[in-house]
C-alpha cells in the first residue's frame, strides 16, 4: 500500500510541475491563463500569473 501512495504522490508532483512549468511560460510571453475556479472559467492575465504560482505553491507544500 505504501508503494501505491509514493506512486501517487510522485504521478501529483509531475503534474504540479507540468502546470507550473507551464503557467510560468505564459507569463514570460505575456499571455493570458484560463483557470476554473468554484466550476466557472476564469481569464487571469500575464501579470496576475505569478502570484498564482506563488499561492499555489504554498497551499501545496502545506499539503504534503
Amino acid at each position: 500500500m505504501k508503494d501505491m501512495e509514493s506512486h501517487c504522490q510522485d504521478i501529483l508532483n509531475s503534474l504540479r510541475e507540468a502546470v507550473t512549468e507551464a503557467l510560468e511560460t505564459k507569463r514570460r510571453l505575456g499571455q493570458y491563463a484560463v483557470i476554473v475556479v468554484d466550476g466557472q472559467p476564469r481569464r487571469i492575465p500575464a501579470e496576475q500569473i505569478e502570484p498564482l504560482i506563488s499561492a499555489a505553491k504554498a497551499k501545496w507544500i502545506g499539503s504534503v
